[in-house]
């Protein structure tokens, strides 16, 4: 346990009707006994909340409750003390002024959760999970990292390390006892065995696709030409007016972004300047926003008006997506006025078949939808098992399922037992590096750097 008290506002910023201080150390208690004063004077008992006064002095600054969870039984291992006082900036700020001033010094970001994962109460990837949690777009996002704050893929990951451990005893039965001439059986035992392991870690690995998705969401560009009726789509898709609307060409001039959940997926919709040469300079930072929300984005959607000839600029805004090797869908608009564009054109020209929507009576809009979730999920259900959502995971599992394979060809080679323990003893690293097990410090401290403060 380290010897300092930290403490944080732990609830969000802003008038609410209770923000929670919490400290956490070993001298927790003794540093609120001087600043909470409960109305009973009976002895402090663990998690049992007390109602008194917050005091500065004689001072009486807040009527708050505190509660006491004392260690190991806490969320970070060690001695925590809440203080449940009323909501906003100064009563909190009240309060953490007088913890500081009794002795806890301010909490670095994702402290607490780092005390917990140091403490042994959590793994690294149950920690990451937890700003997954807090973070989440989405009830499916949430699930996910709820599964992963349970430990289940530590569990897995785990079951994989210990599997290998076995493996590689075998292997160095071998290697010490070569008069007993083992090694064909050793071989023949464990290549079946890594190889079911190997495709296991790459299952998790590819379940990455779906799992980084729904914790970011589907980025969808809507690109286009001036006037083709970007905003009125992003307008028509929430039901509401989100993006100003006018006739005048060159009214959007920057990103506007609203996230819409489909299918328990978020997809991030994000209305674009319109495409085309101007010589208005906000209006051309605008179009270079655009350009960079295209090459950004999951799923592009390239919005044409089929009450208006076809253009060398809907060229261009379909060209765009599609140099860049992005999913794309043509959202043939304006299909309730008399038709210059035609399904037929769309397809001779492009070779898609644009959705015909009409965004003014919201027509097509729901295959719309369906499309996006269907170019950036694919045509597989989403995956129901322990999620991979973490770069940092997908990458150290990649790096797993090499060294298997390598181990592997090695085996069916014949190559000598000791290069096989190499890339088996490689793999078993990759995978603690989920866990956190084999991390060194210098990753850990810059993951827990990017967590908020009170986490």
């Amino acid at each position: 346990m380290y010897d300092d008290t930290i403490c944080a506002v732990s609830t969000a910023a802003g008038s609410a009707g209770i923000s929670i201080i919490r400290m956490s150390g070993k001298q927790a208690l003794e540093i609120a006994g001087k600043v909470f004063f409960p109305d009973h004077k009976k002895k402090w008992q663990p998690r049992f909340m007390h109602l008194g006064n917050v005091r500065d002095g004689e001072k009486i600054l807040d009527r708050a409750l505190g509660v006491w969870f004392k260690a190991p039984a806490s969320y970070t291992g060690e001695d925590i003390f809440e203080l449940h006082c009323h909501g906003g900036f100064v009563a909190a700020n009240m309060a953490m002024e007088l913890f500081i001033k009794q002795g806890a010094r301010p909490a670095e970001p994702g402290e607490f959760t780092k005390r917990a994962f140091l403490n042994g109460k959590m793994d690294i990837s149950a920690a990451e999970a937890v700003s997954d949690y807090i973070s989440a777009l989405s009830t499916k996002g949430a699930q996910m990292a709820a599964r992963q704050m349970t430990g289940e893929l530590a569990a897995r990951i785990t079951d994989m390390q210990s599997r290998l451990t076995d493996m590689l005893a075998e292997i160095e039965v071998g290697i010490e006892y070569p008069e007993e001439d083992l090694e064909s059986d050793i071989t023949k035992n464990i290549l079946p065995r890594l190889t079911e392991l190997r495709r296991e870690i790459t299952e998790l690995h590819d379940s990455f696709r779906q799992g980084r998705l729904l914790r970011e969401g589907i980025k969808v560009a809507l690109a286009g030409r001036p006037n083709v009726g970007k905003s009125s789509l992003l307008n028509a898709i929430f039901g509401e007016e989100r993006a100003i609307v006018s006739e005048i060409p060159g009214t959007t001039r920057d990103v506007i972004s609203e996230y819409y959940t489909l299918h328990s997926v978020p997809l991030q919709f994000m209305d674009t300047a319109g495409i085309r040469d101007t010589a208005d300079t906000l209006e051309k930072m605008g179009v270079a926003r655009t350009e960079a929300a295209v090459a950004g984005a999951s799923v592009a959607v390239i919005v044409f008006d089929a009450s208006s000839p076809l253009s060398e600029q809907d060229t261009r805004a379909f060209e765009l997506a599609k140099t860049r090797g992005i999913p794309l869908v043509i959202a043939l608009n304006k299909t309730d006025l008399p038709p210059l564009i035609t399904r037929e054109m769309i397809r001779k020209k492009f070779g898609c078949d644009p959705v015909e929507i009409s965004a003014l009576r919201r027509t097509g809009i729901p295959t719309l939808l369906d499309t996006i979730y269907s170019l950036a999920i694919g045509d597989t259900e989403l995956y129901e098992g322990v999620m991979i959502t973490n770069s940092r995971h997908a990458f150290a599992l990649d790096v797993a399922q090499k060294a298997l394979s390598d181990g592997i060809a090695a085996l069916e080679t014949g190559i000598d037992l000791d290069c096989v323990t190499i890339d088996l003893q490689s793999a078993w690293h990759a995978l603690g590096e989920v866990t956190g097990e084999t991390l060194s410090e210098g990753i850990i401290d810059r993951i827990f750097e990017k967590f908020c403060v009170g986490k």
